[in-house]
């Protein structure tokens, strides 16, 4: 009796399994969950508070990539991404920027890919498709499950991209400075202007000169904000450039 309890037991919590999927930072796992809902288990590695780039692993990070079902990461920008993929089958790997439709920018100091490509709503759509597909593939039972909340996805994206088109699109200044360089996909699928930004490159803060110009562009072109983030961004900098 106890043995067939067990294998009932058993059987139960096997039909019932979450899909794991792991990220390496919120945004990639923002996505996954709108798609897989309650029947995922979404995790991120990178905290949301600091610098992606300049990220150290943790031996429980690792854990967490190699008990999950797949492992998203965009393959720019990440620290040492190797690490972490190089013992892992092609089919539990999803790598960001290798899907099929995404559109990719360069650096502007250098000549690798623009990791923030989640900042094009477009891109998001293709990112939830390939993470709709792997659900489908992985659990066929909930196919319709998975699909209706890729629609609704899609559909609230759609929404995004044409209230942000109508509104910018009657914008009579287009100039955007920023922080950090983190905004060229936003800037690129709104039909902006990328006109400066604080920092010299990654971590690189500005020099006297560097600033100057800034200051001279904000005021020729009539600037009224500096878009930043908690990860990029020095406040003192960025008040002497707001002063």
């Amino acid at each position: 009796m106890k043995r067939i309890i067990l294998s009932v037991l058993l059987l139960f919590s096997f039909s019932f399994a979450e899909v794991k999927i792991t990220t390496t930072i919120k945004p990639l796992a923002d996505i996954v969950k709108e798609v897989g809902k309650d029947k995922v288990n979404v995790a991120y590695i990178i905290p949301s508070n600091v610098n992606f780039h300049t990220y150290e692993y943790k031996p429980m990070d690792i854990k967490k990539v190699y008990e999950s079902d797949l492992f998203v990461f965009i393959g720019y920008g990440e620290p040492n991404i190797s690490s972490l993929t190089k013992n892992l089958k092609k089919e539990r790997l999803m790598q960001i920027t290798n899907l099929k439709g995404i559109f990719l920018l360069k650096e502007e100091d250098h000549d690798e890919i623009h990791p923030a490509v989640w900042l094009d709503p477009e891109n998001a759509k293709v990112i939830a498709k390939a993470v709709m597909d792997f659900l489908i593939s992985k659990d066929k039972q909930n196919a319709q499950f998975y699909k209706s909340n890729y629609l609704e996805f899609e559909k609230k994206v759609n929404e995004i991209l044409n209230y942000g088109k109508t509104k910018l699109s009657s914008v009579k200044n287009k100039y955007f400075v920023s922080y950090h360089y983190e905004f060229p996909y936003f800037i690129k699928r709104f039909n902006l202007i990328y006109l400066a930004e604080i920092e010299m490159g990654h971590g690189r803060e500005p020099s006297p000169k560097h600033l100057m110009e800034v200051i001279q562009k904000i005021k020729k072109y009539n600037v009224k904000a500096i878009f930043t983030s908690k990860q990029f961004f020095n406040p003192k900098t960025a008040n002497i450039v707001i002063s």
